[in-house]
């Protein structure tokens, strides 16, 4: 087993916005919307997988209302859209295909 920290996790997501403040933009532009995605709970069971089809877009749109809304609540269903921005921002900059 192991563990991180939330003060881990705080350093680390530090560091990506001082890594993209460094070599990016103000913004970054996303021109693919649709992505696939094996839902979590399908991990264990790659013979069987359902991979679903997802929208960036709607995750961005999500996560602005996140980022702008006072009263907006951070949900788990978040990390999972902030994890989807993360991917794509790493293929933009260090494409795999």
């Amino acid at each position: 087993m192991r563990k991180i920290s939330i003060n881990d996790l705080s350093v680390i997501f530090s560091k990506i916005v001082l890594k993209l403040n460094q070599e990016s933009h103000k913004e970054i532009e996303f021109s693919r919307d649709l992505y696939r995605i094996i839902p979590t709970e399908e991990w264990d069971s790659f013979g069987n997988v359902n991979i679903e089809n997802c929208s960036l877009f709607d995750d961005i749109d999500h996560l602005k209302i996140l980022a702008q809304g006072k009263n907006r609540l951070c949900t788990y269903v978040d990390f999972d859209r902030l994890a989807s921005v993360l991917r794509e921002i790493s293929q933009i900059n260090n494409p795999i295909s």
